[in-house]
C-alpha cells in the first residue's frame, strides 16, 4: 500500500506544478534560466557527520564525500539528475550522506558541465577521466558508478564507452530512475504521463535535444538503451510505476533479457521520479535494498 507521505509529494508537486516547469523549459532557459538553476551545495550537516573536500576539474568543482572514521574501500562514483540543466539538489546531499554512513564507503560527485551552455561530449570529457583515475587509484572491484535520472544515462553510457575502449568496468552500475532515451518516442510513455505529476514529455524532448547538440539523439552516449549491452558490469534498476521513465526502463529490461543480460529490475508501484531519494517509507526500503547490494559485493 502506498504510504501517505507518497501521496502527500504527489500533492506537493502539483501545487509546485513542477509538470508545467518541465513542460514550459525552453521558454525558462530563453528568459534566463540561470536565475533559477538549481545547484546546491552540502549542508552544514553532511559537512559536521563527513569529511567534504573538492577540487577543480576542467573548470568545474568535484566533489568527495567521504566518512571520518571507518572508511571502506568501496567508492561511488555518483552522477546526479536534473535533466542535464541543473546541478545538484539537497535530495543528492542528503542520500550521498545516507551513503557514506550506511557503507562507510567515498562518494566522489563531479559537478559535471550543463546545457544549453554545453552538450553531451562536454560531459564526458570531464566524468570519463575522472572514471578512468578512479580505477587506477582503487580498482575496479571497489568502484560502483551510480546516477539518478539523467545522471543515471550518463553512468550507464559510460559503461558502455569504456567497454567499447577496452576499459575496466566497475563493479557494479546502480540506475536510478534513468534517463535512457532522451528522444522519448516511447508512446507507453504516453500512458504513465497522467500519473506522472514530476515529468513532462515536451520538456523532456526540448532537454534531450539541446543535450545531444550535434550528436545523434540515438547514440549511445546520449540514449544508451539504443547501446549494446554486452559484456557491461552488472546492472542494477530502480524505477516507480508513475514515473515517465518507467516506459523506456521496461523496453531496457526487455531488451536485457534477450540480450541474455541478468539485470537486478525493481519496479515500485505508484512511485514517482527518483522517489528512493525522499525521505519516504518507500524511498528507505530502496536506499536500504541499494546498499544492501553494494555490501553484497
Amino acid at each position: 500500500m502506498e504510504s501517505w507521505q507518497s501521496k502527500l509529494i504527489k500533492i506537493i508537486l502539483r501545487l509546485k506544478r513542477n509538470k508545467r516547469k518541465v513542460r514550459y523549459v525552453q521558454e525558462l532557459i530563453e528568459n534566463g534560466f540561470e536565475n533559477e538553476r538549481l545547484n546546491d551545495k552540502p549542508s552544514s550537516k553532511v559537512y559536521e557527520k563527513h569529511l567534504v573536500s573538492t577540487r577543480e576539474y576542467r573548470g568545474r568543482t568535484v566533489w568527495t564525500v567521504a566518512p571520518r572514521e571507518k572508511r571502506s574501500e568501496k567508492h561511488i562514483l555518483y552522477l546526479h539528475g536534473g535533466g542535464y540543466v541543473n546541478g545538484f539538489a539537497w535530495l543528492h546531499w542528503s542520500f550521498i550522506s545516507n551513503l557514506v554512513s550506511r557503507l562507510g564507503c567515498t562518494v566522489i560527485a563531479p559537478d559535471y558541465p550543463l546545457t544549453p551552455e554545453n552538450q553531451v561530449h562536454n560531459v564526458f570529457d570531464m566524468v570519463f577521466p575522472i572514471y578512468q583515475e578512479l580505477l587506477t587509484k582503487v580498482g575496479a572491484e571497489n568502484l560502483i558508478v551510480m546516477g539518478d535520472s539523467a545522471g543515471g544515462g550518463i553512468g550507464l553510457a559510460l559503461a558502455m564507452r569504456a567497454r567499447d575502449e577496452k576499459i575496466e568496468q566497475p563493479s557494479e552500475i546502480v540506475l536510478l530512475s534513468p534517463w535512457l532515451d532522451v528522444t522519448m518516442t516511447n508512446t507507453d510513455a504516453e500512458k504513465i504521463d497522467r500519473f506522472d505529476p514530476f515529468l513532462d514529455i515536451r520538456g523532456l524532448k526540448y532537454l534531450g535535444k539541446i543535450y545531444a547538440g550535434e550528436t545523434d539523439p540515438t547514440d549511445y552516449l546520449v540514449s544508451p538503451i539504443y547501446g549494446s549491452l554486452k559484456n557491461l558490469a552488472p546492472i542494477t534498476l530502480f524505477i516507480g510505476t508513475h514515473d515517465l521513465f518507467v516506459a523506456d526502463c521496461r523496453k531496457f529490461k526487455n531488451k536485457a533479457e534477450a540480450e541474455g543480460i541478468k539485470i537486478d529490475y525493481h519496479e515500485y508501484e505508484r512511485m514517482v521520479h527518483v522517489w528512493m531519494l525522499m525521505s519516504l517509507p518507500e524511498g528507505k526500503k530502496a536506499a536500504k535494498a541499494i546498499c544492501a547490494k553494494i555490501e553484497k559485493q
